[in-house]
This record gives structure tokens, C-alpha cells and sequence, in this order.
């Protein structure tokens, strides 16, 4: 499970965040120490370091906008403290409904280098809880072997009443899956397992008898609670937790805070209470005021890296009776049905249409009492539509009759699965293609999280041949369409599913969006316009360019390794083992507290270099050349063993860089040699040609694109243009465009879904303009990018690789290599806060 765009930029950018809070404690610090070694009281000294690396961050603008109050701000840090005193770090990852959360949690594990210790994973509902917990267990599961490899195999999963030892958080990455009640409970506490007094955590407090030992734990932890008689700590979960200071995941964060502030405060309070040394809030709608928002992803980068099915259309039928409403979701889903049997004849790629229908009542006593009951459901798609038994299953609190059931298998028969609530949460099926609403539910979050059970994309990757395949189908019994689309539409955005409202096609009465053809401006109808592709020779001939073919596969894996060791004696270097965030504890286990068995493991090691290399071989060559430097300079295994985060972290980010630096030096070797070339060929097969039409849905409420003095646009390729397809930065940007006497036309390209560079690393990069100078035809190839992405490693790889590929394009025209004497073009990239001065460069 490779990660998208949007996921790798959520860790990178969580990266920044955990180095500011690296720098920011490790000067406190040195600031305390000068403090204390020159005998100066430090217990008024502001010890929040998390509030400095977060102001750190804001200095250098990196930090995304929320609105407030109608307006675009970046708040401060909202700053938490535990029972102990200590700050505690916090920040939230803004990822919509469908958008990967749990793996980036995850992954998350890995940037924060977790490779042992203990991690509390608390999530909202029982669903969310049983899905999520049975995906840890499979060892198939991407997100277990995605622990597996952080923690080198030694992963250890608990429920709330199992027991753990100390050796256990030392020596393997123990995960506690919580469910929110637990640990949100106010009341009645002692009737609770966690915080009971179990007497099964010995491991972690001393003797009972042992009083001075007793009482030196009571004085350096405080808040622990004690037994009745107040002799002793309780041996409670809760009270472990105090001790060893767990990483927290807040899965769903937004439903474990409150509605009102009361309920938040308690919420806050009780995470602060497990004494937590860091807590990443994963969540689609975050509350703002609570969570510090480090990472804000809209609903159109998910649709960009092809995670959802889109558009969707909504069908409404409002004089008619369910029963038809059922028989024209049949339809659909025949029609998707004999698509998806043509792609499994065309491309081996299978997918089994299902269809989910939402009922009133499920209940074995709820019939016949004039309720759409999921029965009559069955009972009327077996009799009147002929779909045979074995392909219908309910789903509901006394049937549960996908229990065991894999979707995804060509064994599987199912096609219809009948529900009430069942599915509103936890359950993920990308074969959900079309959902039937007989409930005539008007509510926003029923509606939507039903909606969103049938949005993720199969294998999240579009289907080019059967578009039907790459969008999902909504049937609304007795509603009117256009209150159905506004409901869908707003209930998208409260799953934080931003930016996709003219995604959302609604089909029957009301004023619902409409297939609108868009062609080219009079002017401009008849050019034939063709842009650069990237080629690769094959024999005598070119293709387009394939990253693994043509670049992965001929990366000499053999001189690829870690350079030298590191010198684990250094001060600095044991400055930067020490100082891990408080993430985990400040310094590794001794070696007296290592198990008698445990031994350094190649393995670990090249699990950690899974994602990046793919033979692992080469993998285990690369680690076991860095391990024997480090014997060899005299340091023994118990060293090593004791300091494998940091060596594993150090090996990993050299192969990363080497390894792509090596790909980069493939790219333009070949590029030298006249083995990859960035031409126009004047061939339909090899150039991309801009279309002459296309095709969009909109309402009679969709407005056109103005400029600010409400004056239509000119000069756009194509007319209309609707506003919905820009943001604020490329709404200022085509206007400009647009005003410009320099500039004979331009044109917004689709998101992902057309023109795109392929280059030295795996993902492609998508241009967000072209445009043409009126004086000389030059192209202008253009992407935008706001200012929190500027200089993150995402970014200046495609700033690289446009610049690498204008001199490409520049040198090719110059030397007459290309078939007809094409203008000259550029391709650069649009910063938020310098957009104006250099267009005004490229453009005036």
C-alpha cells in the first residue's frame, strides 16, 4: 500500500513539526542547565516547547490557514499540560472521510521513530473498534506489515484488559486499541478495568512492603492514584500509563470531543490524565479552538490521487413508491455489473458492482407497521426484480449476515446489502458502487456517512476505458432531487470532503446540475494545440515514459548503501539519540534491562528500507554493510541493539537520498544520451493535444468566473468558465492571466485528470495552467502552489524537475531536434507569495 501524494506531504510536513519540537526542547534544556549550574531557581522558567517549534513553524510559514470567522488564519498554539506538569505536544492531521487516516497513523509511528514502547490508539465507536483492530491482527493487512516493519517484527497488540510488562515496552511496540468510553468515563471509575486495581502490572511499581521505595514513586509522580488506606499505588492500568507516558492516536478525533465545551474540557482532561508524551489527533472536521491543525487536506486532493469515485450522481424520484425506487437501482447496477465484466475480460481487473439499500426498520418485531422493513427489501428483490438469494445480505444489530464475508473476493456472490445503520461507520467496501435511500432520511450526517460507504475508488485507481466505473450512484426515494444534492453537497463538507461540490450531479426534478458541454472560445476553435510529453526511446521509436521500466529498473541497486558510520560516542550524536522529543524515553533501555535472548536483527533493519527498495537482497546488503562498520569500529552488539532507532532512522534516510539522487542522475544521463526527450513530435500518439470540448455538470447556480469588477473573462481557452474550479490562489492567478495584453489565451487544466510530467521519482506532477503569449507563441506551463507547501520536499522536486525539463525542451528547439519549428515554452512553478512578480517577469 504505497502512499499517495497527500500522505507523503501530511508525514513530511508532521516531520518539520517533530524537528522544531526537537530543536525547541533540546534549547530549553541547555537553557535550564546554564540556569541551574549558575544556581538560579528554574521552576518559573516557561518550560511549553511545543508552543515555541509551533511559532517556529509559523515564522516560516508552513502552517495551513483555517477559517475563522470569515476569514483565512493561522491560530496559535492551543497548549495542553499533563497531570505531571510536563507540555504536552499535540497537533491534528486534517484528512477528509475515505482519505487513509488509520495508515497514517501508522506511518506517523515511523516518522516519530516507535519502533518499541507503548502506543495508545483510541478510536470512537465499536465499528471503528472491531475494523480496526481485526486490520492489526491480519498479518496480510498492509497496516500490520506496515508495524511490522517500524518495529522489526516485534510488534505486541493489546485490548484494554490485557496485561504487559515492562520488559514488553522496552523490547517490542506494544499497541492498546481503546475504545472512546473507556477512557472519556468521569464516573464511576473504580468500577472500570482501567482503572482497576488488577494487581497484574507488578512489573512497573515496587514491592508493596518496599515503603521508601513507596514513597520516592509517590514524590516523583504525584498524581498516581493510590489504594483506599493510601499506603501504596494502585497497580491499575491508569496509573501504568502515568509512568510510561504512551503515544496517543486519536483516531476520529472530532467525534471524541464533545458538541458543546463542557464535553470538551472533560475529553481534553482525560487524555491529559494518561500523562501523555505526545498526542496526533487524526480527524476529518477538527475543532478548532482544540486541536492544532498541522495538516489540512480538502476533498479535491483525494479526488486528485483517484481515492474516490466522482462524480456522483443523485437520482430522486418524488411521485413514486420504493419499489420503483428499487427496481432503478437495479438497473445501474446491471449496467455497472456488464462494465466491470468487460474489464475483467480487457484488463484482468476485477470488481464486483455492489449496491447498498438503507431501510427503515430491521428489527424482527418491526414489520408490518408501515415501515420500509429490510425483509420486505429481500422478499421483493427475490420475487419481483429475480436477483437470486445468495447475493442479498442485511446487515443490521440482529443479523449480521456479512460476518466473515470478503467483499473483495471473486468467490464472493453478494451484490445487494440491506441496512438501517449498520454501515454508517467502521465498514469500508470500494465495490460499494450505488446506494439506495428508502428511509427518505433528510438528516445531514446519516446521509453522508452513508454516502461516503460507497465513495472509495477500487484499488484507488481510476478505470480510463469504463468511466461509469469511477463514480457512484445515489437513489433517494421521495425526495426532491435538489434538496438531496444540497444535503449531500453539505454533508461532504462536514466530512471534511472540501472542494468537491461541483462534483455532486443531481437527476430528476428541482434545480439540479445539468451535463453541459464547454468548447473553445470562436476565436479560438480552430487551433490545434499540442504540449510535451516526456518519451523514452524504444529502439527506433518513442513512447511515454514508464518510471519503473525506465528508471527504477536501471538504478545500480549494487552502489547503493549508508556511507559512513556514525560515531555513536559523539556528543552531538548522543545529544540527538537523547533528545527524542519526549516522544519516547529519553534514552533507550540499559543493557541489564535487555532480555537475555535478544540480539541485534538484520531484519529489523531491512524492514525499514521495505517501501523504498525492491529487492530485498539489496535491502539486506545495504544493512548489513552499515551494521559491520559499526562492529567493526569497536562498538558491540548491545551498543547497537540499544541504539537501533536512531541507526535505523540514519540508514533510512541515507539510502532514501542516495537512492534518489541515483534516479535523478538515470533521468538526465539519459536525457543526455537522447534516451528520454521532452519534444513535441507532432505525433497524436506521443504529444497530448488540448480538446476542442469537454464535458462538465452544473446548476443554474453556478457562477461564471468574473474579474473583480465583475467583468467577464476574454481570454480564456474556453467559454464558460465556472468558479467553482479554482481556489483562491488560481482564481487570482487566471485573472491576471486574463488582464494580461500579453497573453493570447490560457486555460485552467483539470485536476488530475489530464495533462501531467513524469520525472525522476514515482509521482507524476500535474501542471495547473497553460497559457500563450500573443508577441512569439511561447507556452507558459504553470502550477501553483500556496505558501505553506513552499520548501517542503514535495515541492522542490517539482520546482527541480520543471526547471530541469524547460532546458530540456529549450535545448531541443535550439538545435532544431524538433519535427516542426515549435515556440518555445516555459514551465515554472507559482508561489503564493511571489506569484506577482514572477509572472510579471515571465509575462510583461
Amino acid at each position: 500500500m504505497q502512499l499517495k501524494s497527500y500522505q507523503q506531504t501530511a508525514l513530511e510536513q508532521l516531520g518539520r513539526w517533530l524537528d522544531a519540537l526537537k530543536q525547541a526542547r533540546t534549547e530549553l534544556q541547555k537553557r535550564l542547565k546554564a540556569l541551574e549550574d549558575a544556581g538560579i531557581d528554574t521552576s518559573q522558567e516557561n518550560r511549553d516547547f511545543p508552543a515555541v517549534a509551533w511559532r517556529t513553524l509559523k515564522k516560516q510559514n508552513v502552517l495551513p490557514g483555517i477559517p475563522q470567522d470569515g476569514n483565512i488564519a493561522i491560530p496559535e498554539y492551543i497548549t495542553r499540560t499533563a497531570t505531571s506538569g510536563d507540555p504536552i505536544p499535540h497537533v491534528c492531521l486534517k484528512i477528509p472521510t475515505g482519505g487513509g487516516k488509520t495508515l497514517l497513523g501508522v506511518a506517523a509511528l515511523e516518522r516519530i521513530k516507535q519502533d518499541t514502547g507503548f502506543v495508545l490508539w483510541i478510536v470512537p465507536t465499536k465499528a471503528i473498534y472491531e475494523q480496526t483492530i481485526a486490520a492489526f491482527r491480519n498479518r496480510e493487512h498492509p497496516y500490520r506489515q506496515r508495524l511490522e516493519r517500524i518495529s522489526g517484527g516485534r510488534v505486541k497488540l493489546l485490548q484494554k484488559a490485557d496485561r504487559f510488562t515492562k520488559q514488553d515496552i522496552e523490547n517490542y511496540l506494544c499497541i492498546m486499541m481503546l475504545m472512546l468510553p473507556s477512557a472519556n468515563r468521569q464516573k464511576n471509575k473504580d468500577f472500570l478495568k482501567i482503572f482497576r486495581d488488577s494487581g497484574g502490572y507488578t512489573s512497573f511499581f515496587p514491592e508493596q512492603d518496599d515503603s521508601t521505595a513507596n514513597k520516592i514513586l509517590s514524590e516523583q509522580y504525584p498524581d498516581l492514584e493510590k489504594n483506599n488506606s493510601g499506603n501504596w499505588m494502585k497497580q491499575s492500568l491508569i496509573n501504568v500509563l502515568k509512568l510510561i507516558r504512551p503515544t496517543v492516536i486519536l483516531d476520529e478525533a472530532h467525534k471524541a470531543y464533545g458538541k458543546n465545551d463542557t464535553n470538551n474540557k472533560q475529553f481534553v482532561k482525560s487524555v491529559n490524565r494518561l500523562n501523555p508524551r505526545f498526542v496526533l489527533e487524526l480527524s476529518a472536521t477538527p475543532k478548532t479552538g482544540i486541536s492544532n491543525i498541522l495538516v489540512n487536506t480538502s476533498g479535491a486532493d483525494l479526488q486528485d490521487e483517484e481515492m474516490i469515485k466522482l462524480p456522483i450522481e443523485v437520482h430522486s424520484f418524488s411521485n413514486s413508491d420504493w419499489k420503483h425506487t428499487l427496481a432503478e437501482t437495479q438497473k445501474q447496477l446491471n449496467r455497472l455489473a456488464s462494465a466491470a465484466l468487460k474489464l475483467k475480460e480487457g484488463e484482468n481487473r476485477y470488481i464486483r458492482p455492489i449496491a447498498l439499500v438503507r431501510v427503515q426498520r430491521t428489527g424482527r418485531d418491526q414489520r408490518q407497521q408501515g415501515y420500509i422493513h429490510s425483509e420486505d427489501v429481500r422478499e421483493y428483490l427475490i420475487q419481483n426484480l429475480a436477483v437470486p438469494e445468495n447475493q442479498i445480505r442485511i446487515q443490521s444489530s440482529e443479523k449480521k449476515e456479512l460476518a466473515g464475508e470478503n467483499l473483495l473476493n471473486e468467490m464472493s456472490s453478494v451484490r445487494w446489502i440491506i441496512t438501517k445503520d449498520a454501515l454508517k461507520e467502521g465498514w469500508d467496501c470500494s465495490f460499494a458502487y450505488v446506494l439506495a435511500l428508502l428511509d427518505n432520511t433528510t438528516a445531514t450526517t446519516a446521509m453522508t456517512q452513508m454516502v461516503g460507504r460507497v465513495m472509495r475508488q477500487p484499488q484507488a485507481r481510476r478505470i480510463k476505458k469504463y468511466a461509469s466505473l469511477n463514480q457512484c450512484y445515489i437513489y433517494c426515494y421521495n425526495q426532491d432531487v435538489g434538496d438531496a444534492v444540497k444535503g449531500i453537497r453539505a454533508g461532504l463538507e462536514n466530512e471534511g470532503l472540501t472542494g468537491l461540490g461541483g462534483s455532486i450531479h443531481g437527476y430528476g426534478s428541482g434545480d439540479a446540475p445539468e451535463r453541459t458541454t464547454v468548447k473553445r472560445r470562436g476565436k479560438y476553435k480552430k487551433l490545434n494545440i499540442f504540449l510535451p510529453q516526456v518519451l523514452h526511446k524504444d529502439g527506433k521509436k518513442w513512447r511515454p515514459i514508464d518510471y519503473d521500466r525506465d528508471i527504477l529498473s536501471t538504478v545500480d541497486w549494487g552502489a547503493i548503501g549508508a556511507g559512513a558510520k556514525v560515531n555513536l560516542d559523539d556528543e552531538d550524536t548522543i545529544r540527538e539519540i537523547k533528545v527524542t522529543v519526549d516522544i519516547q524515553s529519553e534514552s533507550k533501555p540499559s543493557e541489564a534491562t535487555i532480555d537475555a535472548g535478544e540480539r541485534l536483527n538484520l531484519d529489523y533493519f531491512v524492514r525499514r528500507l521495505a517501501d523504498m527498495v525492491p529487492n530485498p537482497w539489496q535491502a539486506a546488503r545495504m544493512a548489513e554493510s552499515f551494521i559491520e562498520q559499526h562492529r567493526n569500529s569497536g562498538h558491540d552488539d548491545s551498543k547497537l541493539l540499544n541504539n537501533r532507532i536512531y541507526l535505523s532512522e540514519v540508514l533510512r534516510r541515507r539510502v532514501k537520498d542516495d537512492m534518489d539522487g541515483k534516479a535523478e542522475s538515470v533521468f538526465r544521463d539519459k536525457v543526455g544520451q537522447n534516451e528520454i526527450r521532452f519534444h513535441l513530435e507532432t505525433d497524436e500518439r506521443l504529444d497530448y493535444e488540448l480538446s476542442k470540448s469537454f464535458e462538465v455538470f452544473v446548476s443554474s447556480q453556478e457562477r461564471s468566473l468574473q474579474s473583480e469588477h465583475g467583468r467577464p473573462i476574454q481570454q480564456s481557452l474556453f467559454d464558460p468558465v465556472y468558479e467553482s474550479g479554482f481556489n483562491g490562489l488560481e482564481r487570482d492567478f487566471a485573472l491576471y492571466l486574463d488582464k494580461s495584453n500579453a497573453i493570447y489565451w490560457w486555460h485552467k487544466i483539470a485536476a488530475r485528470q489530464a495533462y501531467s510530467l513524469q520525472g525522476w521519482r514515482r509521482h507524476r506532477v500535474y501542471p495547473d495552467f497553460v497559457a500563450c503569449r500573443k508577441d512569439n507563441g511561447k507556452l507558459l506551463i504553470l502550477e501553483t502552489k500556496g505558501i505553506h507547501l513552499k520548501g517542503n520536499e514535495d515541492t522542490d522536486y517539482k520546482k527541480k524537475l520543471l526547471e530541469t525539463l524547460e532546458k530540456t525542451y529549450r535545448t531541443a528547439l535550439d538545435r532544431g531536434e524538433m519535427m516542426v519549428n515549435e515556440p518555445s515554452a516555459t514551465f515554472s512553478m507559482m508561489f503564493e507569495d511571489t506569484w506577482k512578480e514572477q509572472a510579471s517577469g515571465l509575462i510583461e
